[in-house]
């Protein structure tokens, strides 16, 4: 599937100024899907058909990429990169492991190019002063709640709620929630699972929900914590998916809190029929962002690669490929009429990433420490 790369009759290229990443170990629940491994992608020179078009970049490194993307999209994207004249090298692994390790590696970056991180570790390590500004050429037209206008830093690509969805084998419509404030109620008490507040897409709901509840100064009330525990109470917890896939086969877990390809994937596996709620005050929407590395030595190459990957020529591509909702409206009028239909599915929550950012990782560890 993938092909090393192969040397073309130029000089060896000199020693990298810094070393490849190395592969982490560790297993997280991603948003997509549960990374066994996480892997590095790297396709080189394909064909002796190509030596012309490289001999004169046979110096260049290829850019280094952090991304969540599971194995068949960082290939895919390797791919599609490559033939628009992009070398890159993936590095792939869970959200949250990634997030972790270029905050390690500040001292000396690894990556050139991170991106698929969710809203708020995006803001987060715009906070720690990691990216490089730039305005990508597909800034122009993009809503404003996805470009980085403060910063020019920052800007988002595609979008992925994360719902409240019921097994409609098991609940009538009448029967569902309507509302992400209804999980407390007595007749949902263990009919919906929360994973470990690590998982983004437990993150980000668990913030949709404290946000209501949030002062201008990013302070919860008392009654935001109240709330908070009835959630955590009236649930079924778990520390693993399949714990939480067991919950659903058993018939315990009725009602899914999840992002919103895993809805889908879940019923599947499970085998029941899903429908997801437009509920009353929004569903959280997180937007998955591109940003380039501070301090790259590769800032052209990975500027020009920023321009064609959130291009909405290669958004409609992956729209296609994949089923993802892009955000520029160019892309989304471009796109399948199954991905233009998803767009407008639910309503998004008013969230603003940037301000909650700085609260999350306290937010977390209170809901750890004192509440779970």
């Amino acid at each position: 599937m993938l092909h090393e790369a192969q040397e073309v009759g130029s000089p060896k290229p000199p020693p990298r100024r810094r070393e490849k990443p190395k592969v982490p170990t560790n297993d997280e629940q991603d948003m997509r899907k549960p990374q066994k491994m996480k892997t590095i992608f790297s396709l080189g020179l394909l064909t002796s058909a190509m030596a012309l078009s490289v001999a004169s970049t046979a110096f260049a490194d290829p850019i280094t990429v952090y991304t969540p993307q599971g194995e068949e999209r960082a290939v895919w994207i390797t791919e599609q990169a490559l033939e628009a004249g992009h070398e890159i090298e993936v590095l792939s692994a869970g959200g949250g492991e990634l997030f972790d390790r270029i905050l390690a590696e500040r001292a000396n970056p690894q990556a050139d190019i991170v991106f698929g991180l969710i809203d708020a570790a995006m803001a987060t390590l715009k906070t720690e002063k990691l990216f490089e500004a730039h305005v990508p050429t597909w800034a122009e037209g993009l809503p404003a709640v996805y470009r980085d206008d403060a910063d020019n830093m920052v800007y988002k690509f595609w979008q992925t709620p994360i719902v409240l969805a019921y097994n409609a084998d098991a609940l009538s419509a009448d029967e569902a929630p309507t509302s992400w404030m209804d999980l407390i109620k007595p007749e949902f008490s263990g009919k919906y699972v929360i994973g470990p507040s690590a998982w983004q897409t437990t993150k980000s709901y668990l913030v949709g929900v404290l946000v209501r509840f949030a002062d201008e100064d990013g302070n919860i009330s008392d009654e935001g914590w109240d709330f908070m525990q009835a959630l955590y109470d009236n649930a079924i917890i778990v520390d693993s998916g399949e714990a939480k896939t067991a919950a659903f086969v058993n018939g315990d877990a009725t009602i899914d809190l999840n992002w919103f390809g895993g809805v889908g994937r879940q019923a599947e596996s499970v085998g029941y029929n899903a429908v997801m709620v437009d509920t009353d005050g929004g569903t959280p929407f997180i937007s998955e962002g591109v940003a380039i590395m501070k301090g790259t030595d590769q800032l052209d190459a990975s500027k020009a690669f920023v321009d064609w990957f959130g291009s909405p020529t290669f958004m409609i591509a992956y729209a296609e490929q994949f089923g993802q909702t892009p955000v520029h409206p160019e892309a989304i009028a471009g796109s399948p009429e199954t991905v233009q239909a998803n767009a407008k599915l639910v309503s998004p929550q008013d969230i603003d990433w940037d301000a909650a950012a700085p609260e999350i990782d306290a937010w977390m560890q209170r809901i750890e420490l004192e509440i779970k």
